[in-house]
């Protein structure tokens, strides 16, 4: 008798738990990534924006992924000409002068002090 009315509870918790776990988002999902839910509640995928990726080559021409289109050095994306790839940043020129798109724009290089990151080390001094 005790099975049959542990049964059903059971399978209400499972059932619910996967419902519960269809709202919790894809922890392998890059930051930064725009999801768009359908009208049915589903997901539609990722709006991309921005730049996805920079490949810098020293003998060729840079390139870089910006909004799911591969552009080049000289390349144009719309109506803007792609001037300079670097590491850190990509510049347009357009009609409406020129853009500059940080790969990382949270984060900003700082060139570090060498003097003052060897006096601060505390690990493997002999003194």
């Amino acid at each position: 008798m005790m099975r049959f009315v542990l049964l059903p509870f059971l399978l209400a918790i499972l059932l619910g738990a996967g419902s519960a776990l269809a709202q919790v988002p894809d922890p392998t999902r890059p930051a930064g990534v725009l999801v768009v839910p359908e009208a049915g509640g589903s997901v539609a995928g990722p709006l991309e924006s921005g730049v996805q990726t920079v490949i810098l080559r020293p003998g060729g021409k840079s390139a870089a992924v910006i909004n799911g289109q591969y552009v080049e050095v000289g390349g144009r994306i719309g109506d803007k000409k792609v001037l300079k790839i670097t590491e850190s940043e990509i510049v347009l020129k357009g009609e409406s002068g020129r853009e500059v798109i940080k790969v990382t724009p949270a984060i900003e290089k700082m060139p570090t002090n060498k003097a003052a990151a060897i006096k601060r080390r505390t690990t493997g001094n002999t003194e």
